[in-house]
């Protein structure tokens, strides 16, 4: 049987056994429900009671019919409203309820009492009913949140991005992204109109969306009805997240022609200065926004267009000299950067442009059509279709310290295309269908703005270096991806039981060319030559690089190209049951199962020698292993503390699974070892010189400037033009990094826990609620490197439990023992079991039609973890998890927990002079800071080949190490100061254990009305965000440490045998003291403390901003 065949019988059964066309699904939900009883003056149910709603602004009608215990059901109906509901019976009086509007996802409880028929009266209508929204709802089981249009409107938001909504959500944990729970963001699904619209590759950055690196969002807000935010829906069709999922339903047309035009703008003169220094100059950021949507046929067809158009510049003010009078300066002569650019293009032929302060642009248009068509009253169909066509002008580093040429610039490219066509059917009063298919076209590209050339790095001074060239990463780097869904949900009501049955499968293809260094990257450094010095420009001009690195495509494999694609497909088939029964009318339970079967048909590349020396193929991926999700969830809901005030309690118990960023899995695809070859290679230029002269062969130079990969140095054994360039510097082989996936892999999985009490209160339209859930991790990620290994030259293998991986403890880069000498890293993605995360919530919630409506809620929130997953490639995500042992993490607080958070946010709307009126919107928040891990900085600790990732052992006193620097007092007071490090004494210091400056934030929105003919208004707009800043300079800013770490003391290496005797620090080496790890305690560290400096200021968030804009409505 081939690979193929095993997922495809799997899907044709559940097809047969379902009754059901078979596909690619995401079950993910885009409308509203209705659902009620109609009962006579003795409260017995009135079987066939004819139940008719109809959406006034389309005219959509929705019938259904009661069954034999009075019970009626409507789905797939439209968001929004208001509806006009209408329960007739013969005989007796009908009741017709208006007024009435649905959240997305929502099933609104509706029960109707019918009275017998009089001739004074045979229909009764009820106004203006008390709406709970979706707070108080039958099928609310775990903890979600609603934005609703009107909160898109009137709350305050300047980069227009769903995270600025979903940070409504009490339990939003997000810094940088959109982290939900302390969870993650790369584990969160972001639907858009039931389309997987997140960053299913996983190299978007923050935000985690299409686009990302483009800086665009993957649908503009004004085309946008309204979102939910689920952590815990026991609903099994909603799948694909382990941490949160954002659900999103763009606008539809009605029978009446409405639209807007908008434009929204700011520039320098409205962002704040910071410390006496200004935001720069020629800072501008437009946007222009067009709806329409109307009738195509009146109560029929309906279209609805949304057109976004972004347009951002901002400076890159860094300016090249000495003896400047401003804050942003590379103190390097003027002159040398001219020599530089005049040895580019006279001795390499290559201009790499300039080095004047420019602006960086940044644009995007966004485009979004769609159709709904009432197709027959029991049938409708959407399709909606989303282009996006974005860039950015990015990838020069400009600051103190290094400065690139013009040449490192280059633009993001990233063109989106999605399709999804729905169809809701009604087939019975019991039989509903959803059906729904889905095609996404992502083509994401980097285009350098100059022609292609190698990286060259200059480094002329220790902390001064110059860029130049074509950034490596840029060399070969682009990303398309196609992504299929359907999906398909039957669902059919019998007596007290709504019963779904569902199929879900995806397909995701991607093509990926990344081969970074293709064109080389060099490093200029000075040497010496006999007596005499050789400066870092000198060498360049000579040609003569102290580094290289060049990744090449192996030609035993890819013969003539050279520039060879990985293509990744991923499948996953699933199939779901799910009995909603209505215990009592007060009693809800939602019992589903539901498997998911991920799989990936094609194979990597085999490298015997892979599996001969480590055990596991390079060819062997992931086999299709089912992931169970059983889910139960319940919702009491009753009138416990007295009439009109309703008690909802809600909870439930369930798995919950994800997929990983498929770049972790493609990993695998690229490097098998004998795909692609690396050159990392430390040169010895003086080879070039002879007789220790400063007469050099210039053809022993490794630098050649070259556009064509074949040509870049390799060693002799390779059969490309470029091998032996470098005479024999680069030696015979090259090596092979190799990244490698547990066949047994499944993929995140979580068990969760929830409970909520929601209680209406009698004053204002209040609502109380209080919410926990605790996650346990079932399968978590990690990776371990296979080819490190125990020192060989007599030194322990652990110091105070820390394992050793080389004898080099205490180095820089690259001390680390091989396993085996043929491969460098060797990296194994895997499964854990360890870590979880629980929140706690309390919140005050006022939903009213008019005037003030808002919340206030506190969260608490605790998460562990093993393993962050916070990079793409094999390598970064082992060297960049903070550990005592890298290759067994032990369980830490991970890098997303938001300790304690506070948010307020609200809107009032108040009218005057019957033309005019002003909405202000506010969103507070306080929140504890972003953990922190102390680490031991440049320093390898364990001799894994890698600093930076290390943390330290905080000693009981000075007898556990020797104090290199002679300042153990200091040291020991350093420590006692910093409770995270004093807590830690005697054992190693925990990952996150410590946590950043608090962070303060307040935004408004004042929206100003005037009312013009009929329906039309202008609308007059300002978005403050940082208020706090602009009241007072020291209010409001954003303090970070780079890479959530800071350094500890520095370790120099471990006391040997022979040591002893000799004098270190303060004191004489004894015996005793062998194995002890040599520190250096630095004491700016310190003076950082004293003076504040531990922490940086984030320059752009820490400033007030205003933006201003202007909206007619028609």
């Amino acid at each position: 049987m081939t690979r193929w065949a095993s997922p495809l019988l799997f899907v044709a059964a559940i097809a047969v056994l379902l009754g059901l066309p078979n596909g690619i699904v995401r079950g993910q939900t885009t409308t509203a429900s209705m659902t009620g009883t109609v009962v006579d003056e003795n409260e017995d149910p009135l079987p066939g009671a004819n139940i008719l709603a109809i959406h006034e602004p389309s005219g959509t009608r929705y019938g259904a019919a009661t069954g034999p215990n009075g019970r009626y059901t409507i789905q797939g109906m439209r968001v929004g409203g208001p509806y006009t509901v209408t329960a007739s019976f013969v005989g007796y009086q009908t009741i017709r309820r208006t007024d009435i509007t649905l959240q997305l996802d929502e099933t609104r409880e509706i029960d109707f009492e019918l009275q017998p028929q009089t001739a004074e009266m045979d229909e009764v209508e009820v106004v203006g009913e008390r709406s709970e929204g979706a707070t108080i709802s039958p099928d609310r089981t775990g903890a979600r949140t609603n934005v609703s249009n009107e909160e898109i409107e009137v709350l305050p938001t300047i980069d227009r991005s769903l995270g600025d909504f979903a940070r409504l959500i009490p339990q939003f944990t997000g810094t940088d992204g959109q982290n939900i729970a302390g969870r993650n963001e790369r584990y969160n699904s972001v639907q858009i109109d039931g389309a997987t619209l997140n960053d299913v590759f996983g190299l978007a950055g923050s935000g985690g969306v299409p686009g990302g690196q483009a800086g665009t969002q993957p649908i503009s807000l004004d085309a946008i009805q309204e979102f939910n935010v689920d952590i815990s829906p026991y609903d099994v069709k909603q799948s694909g997240f382990t941490g949160g999922r954002i659900n999103a339903i763009t606008k539809s047309g009605t029978n009446e022609f409405g639209g807007s035009l908008r434009y929204l703008g700011r520039s320098e003169d409205f962002i704040g200065d910071l410390d006496g220094e200004s935001f720069g100059t020629d800072f501008g950021e437009h946007y222009f926004v067009g709806n329409l949507g109307g009738p195509i046929i009146r109560d029929e067809l309906f279209f609805f267009v949304n057109v976004e158009v972004f347009r951002r510049g901002e400076p890159e003010d860094t300016r090249v000299g000495t003896n400047l009078d401003v804050t942003d300066v590379f103190p390097v002569e003027r002159s040398t950067m001219e020599r530089i650019r005049d040895i580019s293009r006279n001795q390499h032929g290559f201009d790499p442009g300039g080095f004047s302060p420019f602006t960086e642009r940044q644009d995007n248009e966004k485009v979004l059509a769609k159709l709904d068509w009432n197709m027959l009253e029991d049938h409708r169909l959407t399709l909606r279709h989303n282009f996006i066509n974005a860039f950015e002008e990015t990838g020069l580093s400009r600051f103190s310290g290094s400065f690139d040429f013009e040449s490192q610039l280059y633009q993001f490219e990233s063109q989106q295309n999605s399709t999804s066509l729905e169809v809701n059917s009604r087939f019975s009063n019991s039989l509903f269908n959803e059906f729904r298919f889905v095609y996404t076209r992502i083509r994401d590209n980097r285009d350098p703005v100059r022609d292609l050339f190698p990286e060259v790095s200059i480094q002329l001074l220790e902390s001064r270096s110059v860029g130049l060239g074509v950034g490596g990463i840029e060399h070969a780097n682009r990303l398309d991806q196609d992504l299929f869904e359907i999906s398909n949900n039957l669902t059919y009501r019998v007596g007290d039981h709504t019963l779904t049955f569902g199929t879900q499968n995806e397909v995701f293809a991607f093509t990926n060319l990344f081969i970074p260094d293709l064109l080389g990257s060099y490093q200029f450094e000075s040497f010496e030559v006999g007596d005499s010095t050789v400066t870092a420009l000198e060498a360049f001009e000579r040609g003569q690089p102290t580094s290289i690195q060049h990744t090449f495509a192996n030609p035993e494999v890819h013969g003539d190209n050279v520039r060879p694609e990985t293509d990744v497909t991923g499948l996953q088939f699933g199939g779901y049951v799910q009995d909603e029964w209505n215990v009592t009318d007060d009693v809800r339970l939602t019992l589903g199962f539901r498997v998911d079967v991920p799989y990936l048909p094609e194979d990597p590349s085999e490298n015997p020698a892979v599996e001969e020396a480590f055990g596991f193929s390079t060819s062997e991926v992931p086999t299709a292993q089912p992931i169970w999700s059983p889910r139960l969830g319940f919702n009491f809901t009753d009138e416990l503390l007295g009439p009109t005030l309703e008690t909802q309690v809600r909870g439930g118990a369930g798995m919950f699974s994800g997929r990983p960023p498929f770049v972790w899995i493609s990993n695998q695809y690229s490097n098998t070892g004998v795909d692609f070859l690396q050159v990392d290679e430390s040169l010895d230029p003086e080879a070039a010189y002879a007789d220790d002269s400063d007469v050099y062969d210039r053809n022993a130079s490794c630098f050649v400037p070259t556009s064509d990969p074949a040509e870049v140095p390799k060693p002799t054994e390779v059969d490309l033009p470029g091998a032996g360039a470098c005479g024999d510097l680069l030696g015979a082989e090259a090596s092979a990094q190799v990244a490698l996936t547990d066949p047994d892999l499944k993929y995140p999985q979580q068990l969760r826990f929830s409970m909520g009490v929601d209680q209406e209160l009698p004053l204002w339209n209040l609502i109380a609620t209080v919410e926990g859930q605790f996650s346990r991790e079932v399968n978590s990620l990690s990776a371990r490197n296979l080819n490190i290994a125990p020192p060989e030259d007599g030194l322990q293998e652990t110091i105070h439990g820390r394992p050793l991986y080389g004898d080099n403890v205490g180095s820089g880069f690259g001390g680390a023992n091989r396993a085996d000498g043929d491969f460098d890293d060797v990296i194994l993605l895997e499964n854990k079991s360890q870590g979880y995360e629980y929140f706690l919530t309390g919140e005050l919630k006022r939903e009213s039609q008019s005037g003030l409506n808002g919340s206030i809620a506190y969260t608490f929130n605790r998460a562990k973890s093993v393993f962050n997953g916070s990079f793409d490639t094999a390598g970064s995500l082992w060297q960049q998890n903070f550990a005592v042992d890298p290759n067994d993490p032990e369980v830490g607080t991970a890098e997303f927990e938001a300790r304690h958070r506070v948010l307020i946010s609200g809107n009032y709307r108040f009218s005057w002079m019957d033309r005019f009126s002003t909405t202000l919107g506010a969103f507070f928040e306080t929140r504890s800071g972003a953990p922190i891990t102390w680490i031991h900085g440049f320093s390898d600790a364990n001799s894994d080949g890698f600093p930076f990732n290390d943390l330290p052992y905080v000693p009981e006193n000075e007898r556990e190490v020797v104090v290199e620097s002679e300042n153990w007092d200091l040291m020991d007071d350093f420590i006692s100061s910093e409770p995270a490090l004093d807590d830690a004494r005697g054992e190693f210091v925990e990952r996150y254990v410590a946590k950043g400056p608090w962070r303060t934030t307040l935004d408004l929105k004042v929206t100003q009305r005037i009312q013009t003919t009929g329906n039309q208004y202008v609308e007059l707009i300002a978005n403050v965000e940082n208020v706090l800043n602009l009241l007072n300079d020291d209010w409001g800013r954003i303090r970070f440490t780079s890479f959530n770490n800071l350094f500890a003391w520095g370790m120099n290496g471990v006391v040997r045998q022979d040591d002893v005797g000799s004098e270190m620090g303060s004191r004489i080496i004894t015996e005793d003291d062998i194995g002890k790890p040599i520190v250096n305690f630095d004491e700016s560290v310190v003076r950082d403390k004293l003076g504040d400096r531990l922490f940086s200021t984030a320059s752009t968030a820490s400033r007030w901003k205003v933006q201003f804009g202007v909206r007619y409505s028609f």
